[in-house]
């Protein structure tokens, strides 16, 4: 019998405490892989006989025989319950942490419990490295966190590791980094590899996340990184199934357009586009949020806080969001929570429709890393998400559906068993949906799908408006011929009346709509008589109002209007009316009109029924011998 098969001798607890054992093992020492053999059945004879000090005693009398001997480098980790066995140099890792014994032979504590490294992460995209760091304590389960290659190598840095409950300090910091530096090092080629990314969608070979067996999820946020687990097919797929099948073929299109979107998101990145809003908005208890929950059912689970977030989040957690699913739908439920900034959503459309994170930067003086998307993003509330005063890109940027009052599962208690059904069954059609589209040959048939509906939809329809509803209809026609086979596809006439017209995204013409109904809803303060109760803001003349400046300019300010870009507008489309002094060298916006309660220069604008001028149609009109120059030139 070969020495790696023999038993090694009935030693004592009192035979432990001579050099016997120790010698007898180091006897062996001309092959490495039967030593090691050896020195794990002498260390569970001596965990057999309570002797905790085993390894520490074998590797000081191995130093001890030989300062410079190799011997060393073949302890191996013996951590209970370890997920893989690692070699550990000079190390001692067993139950009781790691340790080492330093020039002097005297043991040198690493850390108190069991850690080691026990995968690569490689980022397939921006080749940053990072480690699965594996760790026990007490009683405990084994943990497994992944943490940045750049941590692990600072005394400084590997401190944060702290909070996820392991035992690192200032005082033993240094030591923590030179063991897990030394194990990876070790063990480089024996440890496992993975590829990895940090968002969802369209990696650049053509596969999509999460549906790659050999690419992980490698962010560093928890919260993200459940989201990632739970976008996979559970539950029951037939009835998943039924439930989407029921809402097809019902009345609500507004319902049949959440679910299209649901779809749509992969195809934007696949048509070239920019990311685009779905709105969705109705009165309460019609049904909006389990509409939600259905888009995002297609992909993985659709409770809120998953997927599907509320809108109760700053910008940058949007960004991030939008960053991690790429191109998967983004879903953020409840406008109304944030209806104390609303002035500033315009903003948030912009960001997200840009489809590319803010530019910041890094601690080390350079720049972040500017994270990118290309999806469809699918908001609800009880209000339109666009207001009178919103910029035209974003207002084009967004196709607004309106329930109209119309319950989408018909009573609270259907739409209660709708969310349930939801919760418990998920994630089967978004898999299909990207197999199909991987067909051969399937991304031309999808452009000539998208281009069919564009030219359905050209005409007054502002043109980014087209190219969302083409991606809503051609991803409808997609999921309706390949996961559903039930002919109940969304059609370009029924998607239309959500669509917005050329004039009615001019931001400009929408700040001359609410200047009209302004003038019509404040009669009296237009009124030059007694019966303006001693607040005259202008008067009316022939189709002409002449508005006191500063209650025209405060107006337009509180209601968000851009005054200087509305008076270019005005002037240029012949709305706005002021004198041309002949030389043309200088035209004043504003004139000095009477009023019983004196003079005041007033913004002189037509809100007669004639339609804007074409700047070839205009004739500028002189309207008063007595114009004071403006504060504003043009």
């Amino acid at each position: 019998m070969d020495d790696a098969n023999a038993l090694i001798p009935e030693w004592t607890l009192d035979d432990y405490m001579t050099e016997a054992p120790y010698e007898w093992l180091y006897e062996r020492r001309e092959n490495k892989f039967t030593l090691q053999l050896l020195v794990n059945r002498a260390l569970n004879r001596a965990k057999s006989l309570h002797f905790q000090g085993f390894m520490k005693t074998w590797n000081l009398f191995v130093e001890q025989k030989n300062p410079k001997t190799s011997i060393l480098g073949s302890n191996q980790t013996m951590f209970p319950g370890q997920p893989v066995q690692l070699g550990c140099g000079s190390y001692v890792a067993d139950e009781y942490g790691v340790s080492r014994i330093n020039e002097m032979g005297a043991e040198v504590e690493v850390i108190s419990h069991p850690i080691m490294p026990v995968m690569r992460l490689v980022n397939i995209e921006t080749l940053e490295a990072k480690l699965s760091i594996a760790f026990q304590r007490g009683e405990d389960p084994w943990k497994t966190i992944t943490v940045p290659r750049e941590l692990l190598a600072s005394a400084q840095k590997i401190i944060a590791l702290a909070k996820q409950d392991i035992g690192v300090t200032s005082e033993n910091a240094k030591e923590v980094v030179k063991f897990l530096s030394a194990l990876e090092s070790i063990n480089y080629d024996e440890l496992p590899k993975q590829n990895a990314v940090s968002h969802m969608g369209w990696l650049s070979d053509g596969r999509f996340m999460p549906y790659v067996k050999d690419v992980t999820y490698d962010g560093e946020s928890a919260e993200f990184d459940r989201v990632y687990r739970e976008l996979k097919p559970t539950g029951d797929e037939q009835a998943w199934m039924d439930l989407a099948k029921d809402v097809r073929a019902g009345n609500s299109v507004p319902a049949r357009i959440a679910l299209a979107a649901g779809f749509a998101a992969p195809l934007v990145k696949k048509l070239d586009a920019l990311p685009f809003f779905v709105h969705l908005w109705g009165e309460k208890g019609c049904g909006k949020t389990v509409g939600l929950m259905l888009a995002a059912s297609v992909w993985g689970n659709p409770e809120l806080g998953g997927l599907a977030k509320t809108f109760s989040g700053t910008k940058v957690s949007f960004e991030l969001s939008a960053a991690f699913c790429c191109n998967l739908p983004v879903l953020l439920d409840e406008l109304q929570v944030v209806n104390d900034n609303r002035k500033n959503f315009d903003d948030i459309i912009y960001m997200l429709c840009e489809g590319v994170s803010k530019g910041r930067g890094s601690r080390d003086g350079g720049l972040q890393l500017q994270r990118r998307w290309s999806t469809c993003i699918i908001t609800t509330g009880e209000t339109p998400i666009i207001q009178s005063n919103s910029g035209g890109g974003a207002a084009v940027r967004t196709i607004e559906v309106n329930y109209k009052g119309q319950p989408l599962f018909g009573t609270d208690a259907k739409a209660r068993d709708a969310a349930s059904t939801l919760k418990k069954n998920y994630g089967f059609a978004g898999k299909k949906f990207i197999e199909v589209i991987q067909q051969e040959g399937m991304v031309d048939a999808l452009r000539k799908i998208f281009q069919k509906y564009y030219d359905e939809l050209s005409g007054e329809i502002d043109a980014k408006q087209i190219i969302s509803a083409s991606i809503l209809l051609a991803a409808d026609a997609l999921a309706t011929t390949f996961i559903f086979k039930d002919g109940h596809n969304l059609t370009a006439d029924e998607l239309k009346e959500f669509l917005i017209t050329k004039d009615e995204s001019n931001v400009n013409l929408r700040c001359y709509q609410f200047i009209t109904d302004w003038i019509a809803q404040n009669p009296r303060r237009f009124d030059t008589s007694d019966m303006n109760n001693g607040e005259c803001w202008g008067s009316i003349e022939n189709g002409i109002a002449y508005i006191n400046r500063t209650v025209f300019e405060t107006t337009l300010q509180n209601k968000g209007f851009s005054l200087k870009p509305f008076l270019n507008w005005a002037k240029d489309t012949g709305k706005l009316l002021y004198e041309d002094h002949g030389s043309g060298s200088e035209r004043r916006l504003t004139v000095r009109k009477s009023f019983p309660s004196g003079r005041m220069r007033c913004f002189a604008i037509d809100i007669s029924n004639k339609p804007p001028m074409t700047p070839e149609q205009m004739e500028y009109t002189k309207l008063s011998e007595e114009e004071v120059p403006s504060e504003m030139p043009f």
